[in-house]
């Protein structure tokens, strides 16, 4: 297999990675301008500095169900990597799986998730065209259990103009951008150049489930992003390119079906949808897209509706916004732009109302990607462009 990694690849992804316009604040909150003092910077850690490697492009990190290990995937350096976390958050290398040991499934790694009650670390990789799982041994070395990929070379998918066939693309795992998994095996890929929502099971080894495509559903044009509801019964899918949000009535784990897509008729019209994610603990939706990130709400019969937006400092929609990331409670909120380098700080007040509090300082690190929690205010965030994880304290306070 040729490995992809040319400059003109990464600047490819870079370009498409950081095409993103999203707002954050929820109607009716009051809002606080003033930046808390008591945030603090406890640990950096840059790639290939002080043993720390595999933080290049990180744009995913997230933790275990224990708080003492932190995984990451790097788009530049093709990898997955763990860490020992610390008391006090200090980490150290554990292992990282790349290259000929990941079967070439980890080129572009661009999202990762838990799923199975094994726990196991399923990634796909967007220049791959691939999902992967992996399992982090009692011994620290994480191992390859199996993967799925069309095996197509990238140079095709992204930089010839020739269509790649239906027969080819019989994965429908083309450009796959993010990935969600639950406890029971079951996890949801949105690709974004098969344009197509991919079910995976994963008892024993990774196998396709349902796929739906863009012509059976029209939303998931330029599929980017996907979300479980915290009750798992529902999954949404951001179509950018369709400038429209599908969501999935998932409790037959052998059967999707489309449940709703919006907006339509006179509602409020979504512009190149980028995130999905549904509040911890509810079925509520915030939307991230280039004008705001909107909230949309189930009425009693499962139907959702637009009831809000979240808004930052005096009251503005927030622009360009890539990730939102939550504590495990939902009571505490990050809103990530990396594009314009900001890192916006929600607390929950009550039902699905937020309140801004601050503007985090990431001092120096530029484009972050991703956040996990540690603890209800200690978190980590990872910065593409400066190849570094930032963990902070006092951030919900």
């Amino acid at each position: 297999m040729v490995l992809f990694n040319s400059v003109a690849a990464k600047h490819w992804l870079h370009h498409f990675l950081m095409i993103t316009g999203l707002s954050c604040v929820v109607a009716g909150c009051s809002v606080v301008n003033e930046r808390l003092p008591d945030v603090a910077l406890i640990h950096r850690y840059v790639d290939n500095q002080n043993g720390i490697d595999g933080l290049d492009n990180v744009r995913r990190l997230l933790f275990d169900e224990s708080r003492k290990v932190l995984y990451a995937v790097s788009a530049d350096d093709d990898a997955l990597a763990a860490y020992r976390v610390a008391d006090d958050g200090a980490l150290t290398m554990l292992d990282m799986i790349s290259g000929s040991k990941a079967q070439g499934m980890l080129i572009g790694a661009s999202d990762m998730t838990f799923s199975g009650m094994n726990r196991d670390i399923q990634v796909v990789s967007f220049y791959s065209g691939a999902a992967a799982q992996f399992r982090l041994q009692r011994d620290g070395k994480l191992v390859l259990l199996s993967y799925l990929s069309d095996r197509i070379d990238a140079k095709r998918v992204f930089r010839q103009h020739k269509p790649i066939t239906a027969a080819e693309d019989r994965l429908a795992l083309l450009g796959p951008y993010a990935i969600a998994g639950n406890a029971d095996g079951v996890s949801y890929v949105a690709a974004n150049v098969s344009q197509a929502l991919v079910q995976l099971t994963s008892e024993d080894q990774l196998r396709t489930g349902q796929t739906v495509r863009a012509e059976q559903v029209s939303a998931l044009g330029g599929a980017v992003s996907v979300a479980l509801s915290g009750s798992g019964r529902k999954v949404a899918v951001a179509g950018m390119q369709a400038n429209q949000v599908a969501i999935f009535d998932g409790s037959d784990a052998q059967s999707l079906v489309l449940q709703q897509t919006f907006p339509i008729a006179h509602q409020v019209a979504l512009t190149a949808p980028m995130f999905v994610a549904f509040v911890p603990q509810t079925e509520v939706l915030l939307v991230a897209q280039k004008h705001g990130v909107l909230v949309y709400s189930p009425d009693p019969q499962g139907h959702y509706k637009h009831s809000g937006e979240l808004r930052g400092p005096e009251g503005q929609s927030l622009a360009a916004i890539s990730r939102l990331a939550f504590d495990p409670m939902g009571q505490c909120m990050l809103a990530l732009s990396e594009s314009t380098g900001q890192v916006y700080i929600f607390s929950r007040i009550q039902g699905e109302q937020w309140q801004f509090l601050s503007l985090l300082d990431a001092q120096g690190a530029q484009a972050p990607t991703s956040a996990a929690f540690i603890l209800p205010n200690k978190v980590a965030l990872s910065f593409a462009r400066s190849d570094a994880i930032n963990i902070y304290t006092n951030v919900c306070v």
